[in-house]
Formats: C-alpha cells, structure tokens, sequence
C-alpha cells in the first residue's frame, strides 16, 4: 500500500466515522435527574444539515390523568406532534409559545390531526380547563438530542468527530442553571462522556393536581 493510498483510506475513515456523546447528569445531592433535554450542537458549521428536517418525523403527547406523557419532550424541528386526549375529561390544549402558539378546542379522543413544530425553541403547553397541566416541548434544528433517564443518563448515537457544544435543559432548573452548555470534542475513535453535576437543587414541580375546580369538565 502506497503512502497516498494510506492517506486517502484514513481520511475517509474519519469522515465516516461516528461515535457516541454520552451524558451523565446528576443534581447537588449527587442523585440522578431524569428528564433532563440535551442537545448537541456543532462548533462552526451544520454538521447535520444532509439530515433534512421534518420528513415524516413524529411524535406522539398523550393527556393522562390530567397530565401531559411525556411531561417533557424533545424534537427535532418539522416534526408533527399528535395530541390525542386519554383521559374520560376534555381538555383545551394550548400554547402561547413564540416557537408554536396554538389552540386545540375543547376535546375528547383524538380529533385533530398532528400538529407540525417548524421553528425552532420551547413550546410550553397548558390546558386552558386544568391549569395543573402543564407540558414543554423543546424543538431543536440538531439531529442530535436526547432526554436523560431514571439514572441521568442519555447516549445520543451516530455523532461525527469534531467540537461540539452541548445544551441542557430542564422544567426544574435553578434559575442561573436553566440553560447550561458544555464544550465537548467527538474523537474519531471511541465515545465522548461528559458527566454534569448540578450546583442548585431543583426547583419545586410546576402544578398542582390536587386545586382545580375544573377537574371533572
């Protein structure tokens, strides 16, 4: 094998070569946070943009008793939501999001077909029936997010080597913590891991089931 030869299989190992960006997220007490949004974004430059948003993603927002499942959800922008009602209530779901600002009227089942996220940013949903409920979409033009699980943990595949800034986000956040970034490098060869210890406890869960005078509408 010549050394150009040699030159040329290592360079296109690189380009094809992807790992793994693996996220650890514990709180001030060292116990795990679940929930927690993570988006990986790339340093100078769309490393996603072959990706094209909104071809035939979707996701589904069920209402359960009287909440929002999932409570915290992440998606990549384009993608159509479906909010199918489970509960033996109506609901009137909305938003007054910039990112999306809907109304759903008054409804049971599902009735409306999904609806597309298409800009970018965090979409809070409400009920205007049961002011408890309440949801978080965060709508990313990354091809590369997660949510943590019951152990803080979230691993986010096919990621090319390079820099990459990593963004956290979640409901209960302290309010100098509620947008944390990480730099992190992707090596050609094996996984990243970036473990992250919150400085601030959580914040109190937002609603309260137990005060809604609407609760059987």
């Amino acid at each position: 094998m010549t050394r150009a030869t040699a030159l040329l299989l290592a360079l296109l190992a690189g380009a094809t070569a992807q790992a793994a960006v693996v996220v650890t997220v514990t709180d001030a007490s060292n116990r795990p946070v679940d929930q927690v949004v993570v988006i990986v974004e790339p340093v100078g430059g769309d490393r996603g943009a072959a990706v094209p948003r909104g071809t035939g993603l979707r996701a589904v927002i069920d209402q359960q008793s009287l909440q929002f499942v999932p409570a915290v959800s992440v998606v990549r922008t384009g993608t159509a939501i479906d909010f199918p009602n489970s509960d033996q209530v109506r609901h009137q779901v909305y938003s007054f999001s910039q990112a999306k600002n809907f109304k759903l009227a008054l409804y049971a089942g599902k009735i409306y077909p999904p609806l597309v996220f298409d800009k970018p940013g965090l979409v809070t949903l409400g009920c205007n029936i049961h002011d408890s409920m309440i949801g978080f979409v965060y709508v990313t033009d990354s091809p590369w997010f997660g949510k943590t699980d019951a152990q803080g943990h979230v691993e986010i595949t096919a990621v090319p080597p390079g820099d990459y800034r990593v963004r956290l986000w979640h409901p209960r956040f302290a309010p100098d913590e509620a947008q944390i970034e990480r730099s992190l490098k992707v090596p050609v060869t094996g996984d990243a891991n970036l473990p992250v210890s919150l400085k601030r406890a959580l914040q109190p869960e937002p609603g309260n089931n137990a005060s809604n005078k609407w609760k059987g509408y």
